[in-house]
Formats: C-alpha cells, sequence, structure tokens
C-alpha cells in the first residue's frame, strides 16, 4: 500500500509534468484522504429439505438410494466443496418402502364402458338424410306397395330421383335410401352390437393405479436442494467518484482477500468498513457454505491549496503510483453553470433572429 510520503511524490511528479513549479511537501500545501476500496462477491450455498410421501405405479429399485431415520432434518450430510454448484439429493426413509400386489391381481380390470362385455348395443339402421324417411319414394311411401299417396310436395319434382327398391318403381325413390327410407349403419353392418373403442373388444383395460404392471410402490422420500446465492461487494457503495473507481478497478493493484475468519486482513477490513462488512457476512437462513472472491485496495484524494479546482487521485499500480486528476465538485458546478448559459444564450438569439 502507498504511504503518504509516495502519494505526494506522484502527485509532484504529476504538476511538474504539467510544466508547473510548486510544491506540495510543505505543511498544509496538500490535503490526503484515504479512501479503502473492496470489490469482490460472497457466493453462499442455501440449503432447503422437504420431506414427501411418493407413490410408483410398477415395481421400482429403491436400494440405490441414500437413507435416513426418523427425518431428513437430522441427516448429517457434509457441506459442498464448490458452494456455487447446483445440487439435488434424494434420500429415503428407512424402513418406509411398501412393495405390494395391486387389488387389480394381474395389472387388468373390467371396461366401465361395457362392463366388460366387450361390446356395445348399435343401431342397426338410422335415418336417411336426405329425405328424412319422409319422401323416400313417390310410389310406395317406403312400403313396397305402389300407387300409394306422395308423402310430401316433393312428389312431382322427379329431378334426382332413382329407382325404388322397395316397389321398382322408376324416378320416384330418394337417391340416398333408395326408397327405403333408413341407412344401414356402417359400424356395425346392421348387426345391432360394434366393438368397444375402449377396451378394443377385449372386455378389460390397464389398470391406471399400477399402470397395468399388478404392483405398487411408496415410501417416505427426503430431498436437500442446495441453491448457490451469490451477494456483490462494493464498498463504499458511495463516496468516491466513478471515473476514479473504474479507473482503480481497471489500473489499479489490489490485494486479494477471502473475507473469511482466517484472513490476515480480516481485522483491517473490519476497521475500515464496520457495519457494511458486518452486514455482507451474517450468515444467511440455512446457509450451509460460502466462498468469497474479493480485493482490496486503497485511493488517496489529494487537495492541493493553490490549486481548488482540481482533485488528484493517487493509487497503486503495477508500474508504480497512478495519478488521475479531475475537476473539483465546485469547477464541474462553475463548468456546468457556463454551458447551462451558453444554450440559454442561444435559445434567446434564435427567437430572436426567428
Amino acid at each position: 500500500m502507498l504511504s503518504d510520503d509516495e502519494v505526494l511524490k506522484a502527485v509532484q511528479n504529476e504538476i511538474e509534468g504539467r510544466g508547473e513549479t510548486l510544491s506540495v511537501t510543505p505543511p498544509g500545501a496538500a490535503a490526503i484522504t484515504w479512501h479503502p476500496l473492496l470489490e469482490g462477491k460472497i457466493v453462499r450455498c442455501v440449503e432447503s429439505r422437504t420431506e414427501n410421501e411418493r407413490f410408483h405405479a410398477g415395481p421400482l429399485d429403491l436400494s440405490n438410494l441414500p437413507a435416513y431415520d426418523t427425518t431428513i432434518s437430522r441427516r448429517r450430510i457434509p457441506p459442498p466443496r464448490d458452494p456455487s454448484e447446483q445440487s439435488t439429493l434424494k434420500l429415503v426413509r428407512r424402513g418406509s418402502v411398501d412393495d405390494r400386489s395391486c387389488d387389480c391381481g394381474n395389472g387388468n380390470v373390467a371396461c366401465q364402458r361395457c362392463k366388460g362385455a366387450g361390446d356395445l348395443p348399435c343401431e342397426p339402421y338410422r335415418p336417411c338424410t336426405e329425405c328424412r324417411s319422409l319422401d323416400n319414394c313417390l310410389r310406395c311411401a317406403g312400403t313396397g306397395f305402389p300407387n300409394q299417396k306422395p308423402a310430401g310436395p316433393a312428389a312431382q319434382d322427379t329431378d334426382g330421383r332413382v329407382q325404388c327398391r322397395q316397389c321398382g318403381a322408376h324416378d320416384a325413390a330418394c337417391a340416398g335410401c333408395h326408397g327405403r327410407g333408413q341407412l344401414r349403419c356402417t359400424t356395425c353392418q346392421a348387426t345391432g352390437s360394434r366393438s368397444c373403442p375402449d377396451c378394443d373388444g377385449d372386455g378389460t383395460v390397464q389398470h391406471q393405479r399400477c399402470a397395468g404392471t399388478g404392483r405398487t410402490v411408496t415410501w417416505t422420500e427426503g430431498v436437500v436442494t442446495r441453491t448457490p446465492s451469490t451477494d456483490e461487494v462494493k464498498l463504499p457503495e458511495y463516496g468516491v467518484p466513478y471515473l476514479a473507481r473504474q479507473q482503480v478497478r481497471e489500473r489499479g493493484t489490489w490485494t486479494p482477500t477471502n473475507l473469511a475468519d482466517d484472513d490476515p486482513l480480516r481485522d483491517h477490513l473490519r476497521k475500515e468498513f464496520g457495519p457494511s462488512l458486518k452486514t455482507l457476512l451474517v450468515p444467511q437462513d440455512q446457509e450451509i457454505a460460502r466462498h468469497a472472491t474479493a480485493r482490496y485496495t486503497r485511493l488517496a484524494r489529494v487537495v492541493v491549496a493553490e490549486h481548488p479546482h482540481r482533485v488528484y487521485f493517487v493509487f497503486p499500480a503495477s508500474g508504480g503510483p497512478h495519478v488521475l486528476v479531475l475537476p473539483s465538485q465546485r469547477r464541474t458546478w462553475q463548468i456546468t453553470a457556463i454551458v447551462l448559459g451558453v444554450l440559454v444564450l442561444f435559445a434567446l438569439i434564435a427567437r430572436l433572429v426567428a
């Protein structure tokens, strides 16, 4: 880390590099304010445990799963080597497995639709959709005996009529049913019964509970789920200009830290960041492991009495102390005011010209 003398020397070199003759070493010539910076992330492994009653249709081998006694919360499981990995572990409570034959016996049950018969009743004939059994034949009205009184006004219209298969009259019968008034059922072929579509005529269907296997398995399952949770570390959150922090992030030299109890920087970081760091390091609910990748450095803010419009930021870098010069807050407001004034002036001139 840089000392005050190294910081002042770096600022002196920056001033002289600008062609200015000014010494910052005399007392009161420059004021140094130190800003410690800590950046990184903390990856936590958060664990949740659940217990559920499970059911499986058919035989199932659970002997390869780890077992636990009484309750899943008491089962000791080693913490993960890598807290950033997602994992799910399934266990079986010892003595809870019940592998038994299903009540159906062989995996089949009687079809509910046909009640085990294998077929369903079916109407052997259906009304003709063209004549609706009203004008099926203009001569016999479907009776087979000619010279009957026509059934409706269509009697005088013989267009599209065919020979009646009941009485033999030409151009008198409906083209759809040929005078019969009804059509033969194509499903049952006029037999009066059809195969049950649910069981395909077998009379039995697969038992859904056991999926046709004749066996079922029930057990108590414990599930241990480990989920990574990441917290970003950026201290302090405020108080350092964005450009200065960005320069330090990209070009500065940082000291790595794991934020653990055995970290040599632990006590120093507690003094530097106090409650903010303490809040970050408080274990979350159900946290079982963590891993931190963080880094630490110090940024010096230097204000030179004779250059109040400038602020010098100094931080350690690979080639030696690096100096970033930014305008002071007062100078920034002055520049902003000037720019706004110029814009207002241009607006007034534009209005006058218009």
